[in-house]
């Protein structure tokens, strides 16, 4: 089952956020992603007006979190925890 939640919520809050429904505001053509005010030290994605839980990291291939979405801190507390409590409870 966690394979199969990780594909569906990958689906869902991925696409760079295309995907979800916004009813409070007019739909967006293209959100200023590569802005330095969104980068917290050039790693960090911080930007509470983007409704993306994933978006492409800055430099290099790949995909990073939005921590100004409450769903993907959300997401990396349970990973982080999940990292560390299976170690103590599987001795």
């Amino acid at each position: 089952m966690g394979v199969a939640g990780l594909l569906v919520f990958a689906v869902r809050y991925g696409q760079g956020g295309s995907r979800l429904e916004t009813a409070d505001e007019p739909p967006r053509d293209a959100v200023e992603r590569d802005d330095d005010r969104f980068w917290k030290g050039g790693l960090l994605y911080v930007n509470r007006a983007d409704h993306a839980v994933f978006v492409p990291k800055r430099f290099g291939i790949g995909w990073t979190l939005n921590f100004g979405n409450p769903v993907a801190i959300s997401g990396f507390v349970v990973l982080i925890a999940a990292v560390i409590t299976v170690p103590l409870v599987v001795r």
